[in-house]
């Protein structure tokens, strides 16, 4: 085990997530969703304040909130949505830091950037894109 099992770990339950997730899921199902397969997949715990997967949707998107006083909000996916997903699994000594945006236009997950119809959306991840192949 080591800190990059942990980050293929965040990633397979990223992928998992994006061929699981439907329109009228909660935030909760989504949160326990990701929470269940980390676990079930190699995780024995969750570093950051024992929360596995912080999950926002809408305008609370652009929040920024410490995992020790994070509630996942009351909200459901909508036909057209934005989320945000920050996962955080451990095993032992070892830990993995996950974030990822998913959109969701016509109810269904767009996987590619370019596709995305919402021009604020496409906007923000491509300067995501942009800043993250800059910083590497």
């Amino acid at each position: 085990m080591n800190n990059l099992t942990m980050q293929n770990l965040n990633r397979k339950t990223m992928q998992y997530l994006i061929n699981n997730i439907s329109v009228g899921m909660s935030l909760k199902e989504i949160k326990d969703m990701c929470e269940k397969y980390m676990l079930e997949n190699g995780a024995d715990s969750f570093w950051y304040w024992n929360v596995g997967a912080l999950i926002f949707s809408g305008d609370e998107t652009t929040m920024s909130i410490s995992g020790k006083r994070y509630k996942v909000a009351n909200r459901i996916i909508t036909n057209n949505d934005i989320i945000t997903i920050d996962l955080s699994p451990q095993n032992n000594k070892y830990w993995g830091d996950f974030a990822r945006t998913i959109i969701i236009e016509n109810s269904k997950v767009i996987n590619d950037i370019n596709n995305i119809q919402n021009q604020e959306w496409k906007n923000g991840l491509l300067m995501e894109k942009y800043l993250h192949e800059r910083l590497i």
